[in-house]
């Protein structure tokens, strides 16, 4: 059984720092069991993440596209998250810290592939999601991971959970093939409708041929959270592998 100070340790250990600018991408069950003392696991793992990245920025998925295919709609209260448990325990502590007057924690805008943002400038972090209309377009906030030299865990999952790629893609070719009307409603109740726009790129099941090159620059550090292999991945340098791939490929 892992306690919150065991998953602070192996996170330190494969090299995160308290000014760090994170996202993570989660597999709960691979970690192992988790010693709660009254709070869930993903909560354990979300406070230990954020103890890990005091002074920055934790970036939490809260991807609803699926949902909002659906029906089109985004509530940033009450559209859940389509990729998992954790996502979801990130959006409920969003709701209760924009009640309770807590600014160190907040939902971004974007309808399809919002953030749960954690930190001292969380609302000014996520401001930038309520702008765009593609998915994951580098003015977002997944484009803030190469602007302020991110970092990407994927804690027991593989590189094609790495979204950040699809940035990098859009940055490549955001050939827009289709759009979806979707009803918003922020945190105060107002409600509008706004266009999604749809771009191509590659499956994220593609992402796994980058491993190479990653490693080739040193751009990934290996280890264990919990039972749970883990990557941690330096946003620019994946930025410039990834960039150089596709470039070659589209020739």
């Amino acid at each position: 059984m892992f306690s919150e100070k065991d998953i602070i340790c192996d996170m330190r250990a494969l090299g995160i720092e308290d000014g760090d600018l994170l996202t993570v991408h989660t597999s709960l069950k691979a970690i192992g069991e988790i010693e709660g003392q009254g709070k869930s696991g993903a909560e354990v793992v979300i406070d230990a993440l954020r103890a890990c990245v005091s002074k920055g920025i934790l970036m939490i998925p809260a991807h609803t596209y699926q949902n909002i295919r659906e029906v089109p709609v985004f509530d940033i209260r009450r559209t859940m998250p389509c990729i998992g448990t954790l996502p979801c325990v990130a959006v409920e502590m969003a709701n209760r810290a924009v009640d309770m007057g807590d600014k160190t924690c907040v939902r971004s805008m974007q309808v399809s592939h919002s953030v749960v943002a954690f930190g001292e400038n969380a609302y000014e972090f996520v401001e930038c999601d309520r702008y765009v209309r593609t998915r994951t377009p580098m003015a977002g906030c997944y484009g803030k991971l190469y602007y302020e030299g991110g970092k990407i865990l994927l804690l027991g999952v593989d590189l094609s959970r790495n979204t950040y790629i699809h940035a990098i893609d859009e940055q490549i070719d955001a050939t827009v093939y289709g759009a979806t009307a979707v009803t918003v409603t922020d945190y105060d109740g107002k409600s509008w409708v706004q266009e999604e726009l749809l771009t191509k790129g590659p499956a994220a099941a593609t992402f796994v041929r980058y491993k190479d090159a990653l490693d080739a620059v040193g751009a990934i550090n290996y280890g264990k959270i919990g039972d749970a292999e883990s990557m941690l991945i330096d946003a620019r340098k994946c930025y410039d592998v990834v960039m150089e791939t596709r470039k070659n490929e589209i020739k």
